[in-house]
């Protein structure tokens, strides 16, 4: 790990599960060792690492589009050549030239025969398997497909979200398989601007983390799909996530678990952290952790600053809780990568200072407070880190002229 100017520690790189991500600490002191680690490929259901990335289709491959259908050319008839060529794609070059014609020859339909075109072959019950995983590109769609039913639906999303919205609640009808399921709810969520379907959308996804048989062996896709309870921040599903936490035999979900709490706590820090303060059983199983998100808190925000002050002072409190807090407060630190829905953008230096300098002010003043003498040594410890940040870190820009 390298460390800039400003004194923070840069950019980790790690696999969740088999998603590649990377972690953006904003600052030291991160105790790595209270999330739960991913799956090391050694245990039942885990997954293995992913491989090396998946160049996108050259320029040639996209130039081979099969003729617009005719009269005597259905375009039925005109998807089965791309079945035979994607069923003799041995090799993952050949399965992405494949792939880019059959992408150019559905842009090549008349503006709305590529659903019907798309759902008569899914509704057939056939597939073909490809020489390639399950990866989300740029936008949320995918750079490659696992089997051709999972390429049309993510093409179809392309070519027409309200088409494909209206399949994907019909995949979503009957359990076909986890990396089909979450390219539907990816296309359902898309297109929900106005949050009516987030109900759906939780219970839905919901239904898929639970499938024991998907859960047995998690695909790429199913691990995926916990994006959704991200971009619909379900803080309803924290039951759910404390539940997978908990699977100290599973490290694969419980990895997944805390990623996605994790992130859930960043955009609804409020709600989570209540319903965490009421998680005896998580608290129990993972104090860390927990501890963890209650760093993330800002204690700008009354009601974020009122649950921290509630939660130090808690006379249940134990010193590995509170020293788990106080080394990693104030926790700024993400996680980027590249998923179905939702974008992490970490804050700028500018942000983080102005976020520091009021922070330590509060801090300081309850440093001072008898109230919370029995907690004092770990306050010292935040005011420390965050003089340390406030001094490293670039001034203020001045303020502009009147």
């Amino acid at each position: 790990m390298t460390h800039s100017p400003a004194g923070r520690a840069v950019i980790v790189i790690m696999a969740v599960g088999i998603v590649a991500a990377v972690w953006v600490v904003m600052r030291g002191g991160m105790s790595a060792q209270q999330a739960p680690a991913p799956g090391d490929g050694s245990g039942a259901g885990t997954s293995p690492a992913p491989g090396p990335a998946v160049a996108a289709e050259s320029p040639a491959a996209a130039t081979k589009a099969s003729p617009r259908p005719g009269p005597a050319d259905p375009p039925d008839e005109g998807l089965e050549d791309h079945v035979e060529a994607l069923a003799g794609a041995a090799t993952a070059e050949a399965a992405r030239e494949s792939l880019a014609e059959l992408e150019t020859w559905l842009r090549s339909l008349r503006p709305g025969a590529a659903a019907p075109v798309i759902r008569g072959f899914l509704e057939s019950g056939r597939d073909v398997s490809l020489p390639l995983e399950f990866r989300i590109g740029p936008g949320g769609f995918l750079e490659t497909p696992p089997t051709l039913r999972v390429a049309l639906l993510d093409l179809l999303g392309r070519l027409d979200p309200e088409a494909a919205a209206a399949l994907g609640k019909d995949i979503l009808s009957t359990p076909t398989n986890a990396d089909e399921w979450a390219v539907a709810l990816r296309d359902v969520a898309r297109i929900d601007e106005d949050g009516s379907e987030r109900n759906y959308l939780r219970a839905k996804t919901e239904e898929l983390i639970r499938n024991e048989t998907w859960q047995a062996n998690p695909s790429v896709g199913y691990l995926n799909a916990f994006d959704v309870l991200v971009h619909t921040r379900a803080t309803e599903s924290t039951p759910l996530l404390s539940e997978l936490i908990r699977r100290k035999d599973r490290r694969d979900l419980a990895h997944a678990g805390y990623l996605t709490l994790d992130r859930l706590t960043q955009r609804a820090p409020v709600e989570v952290l209540e319903r965490l303060r009421a998680d005896g059983p998580l608290r129990e199983s993972r104090p860390g952790m927990v501890a963890q998100q209650f760093a993330r808190a800002d204690l700008r925000e009354p009601a974020q600053r009122e649950l921290v002050r509630t939660w130090l002072l808690a006379p249940e409190r134990t010193p590995g809780e509170l020293h788990a807090f106080a080394g990693i407060f104030p926790n700024n630190n993400r996680m980027i990568s590249t998923n179905l829905l939702t974008t992490e953008t970490p804050p700028s230096g500018v942000e983080l200072r102005a976020h520091d300098v009021e922070v330590l002010s509060l801090v300081s003043r309850w440093q001072q407070d008898p109230a919370f003498a029995r907690v004092r040594p770990h306050l010292d410890t935040m005011v420390g880190r965050l003089r340390q940040f406030t001094a490293g870190r670039a001034p203020l820009p001045a303020a502009p002229a009147p």
